[in-house]
């Protein structure tokens, strides 16, 4: 190929933004028992998003061993998942007043814990057996989990002038929902493994799409600066390259360590699905506060080059 036809073929460029923590890097490696379900063989896509909900006992299957893979996610099954997931299934809430929810429904206590967090919306009807629209489900993960809302990456299918938008470019610029070829298809049913997928990345970095990163360790070094030691997960289909990162450093509510603007990691390249280690150090300008490094979590910013 010519220089300069691969020089413009370079042009293209990614981005994600997202958070993760030392804490729940810590649970998902000690869950390490594979789930077993006759219809999610070894090569099954979303094998290892499943097996770590299940692991964590976010997500069962049914009593035929059976995981129903392709099986629409209903209202209720959503709700018990994503209070598992958040674990709050066991706090008390409210009554959220649906008339098709008593109190001996199967999913009343995660409903009306959701219900009270605002996750739901409170309305005369929940609909239970109704089917979960992807749009829907950028919602209740959006707020679930509490992201900030993030303008990043759009698709063609969501206008700015939808009451989703936010919500579907926030999982997008996430790395938690990646559409395809630029389209979200909002009004999609999703089904078991891919709500189980969402619910996995957003819980788990690791599984997101885009350029991802998970914090190994972290010290003060003797000259002022800080360093971490972070692990890059490449989740795209292209070598990616150029990779430049903006990053906020917490232990528990205090700001350690910031950068003001993207800084690259110099000569990193890292192939499609694979992962490499790297180093990132903050100046001691950079220093905000400097504390016990205890309940680490990162904010981050990536933005990345790769050939069409």
């Amino acid at each position: 190929m010519p220089a300069a036809n691969m020089a413009s073929a370079a042009d293209a460029e990614g981005s994600s933004t997202g958070k993760t923590s030392i804490a729940s890097e810590t649970k998902a490696a000690n869950a390490t028992k594979a789930a077993t379900f006759s219809d999610v063989p070894k090569t099954f896509w979303a094998k290892d998003e499943i097996d770590y909900l299940v692991q964590n006992g976010i997500i069962s299957g049914y009593k035929n061993g059976k995981f129903g893979v392709n099986d629409p996610i209903k209202r209720d099954h959503a709700a018990i998942i994503l209070a598992r997931a958040l674990g709050i299934e066991n706090e008390s809430a409210p009554n959220p007043g649906f008339r098709d929810i008593p109190m001996t429904h199967p999913a009343y206590d995660e409903i009306a814990v959701l219900t009270k967090y605002g996750v739901f919306s409170k309305a005369k009807y929940f609909n239970p057996s109704g089917k979960l629209k992807r749009s829907h489900m950028a919602k209740i993960i959006t707020e679930g989990f509490d992201f900030d809302y993030s303008y990043l990456v759009t698709f063609k299918d969501v206008k700015s002038s939808d009451p989703f938008y936010k919500y579907v470019t926030t999982l997008g610029s996430a790395g938690i929902a990646g559409g395809s070829n630029g389209y979200f298809m909002p009004n999609k049913t999703i089904n078991r493994t891919e709500f189980s997928v969402f619910i996995a990345r957003a819980l788990e970095p690791r599984y997101r799409t885009g350029v991802q990163v998970e914090i190994q360790k972290v010290q003060y070094l003797s000259d002022g600066r800080l360093k971490m030691d972070l692990m890059l997960y490449n989740n795209t289909r292209n070598k990616v390259f150029n990779i430049q990162g903006k990053y906020d450093l917490y232990a528990g509510n205090t700001l350690v360590a910031k950068t003001s603007v993207p800084r690259e990691f110099k000569n990193v390249t890292v192939n499609p699905n694979q992962k490499k280690a790297v180093a990132f150090y903050f100046s001691a300008s950079e220093i905000k506060n400097k504390v016990n490094l205890n309940n680490i979590s990162l904010g981050y910013e990536h933005k990345w080059k790769y050939y069409q």
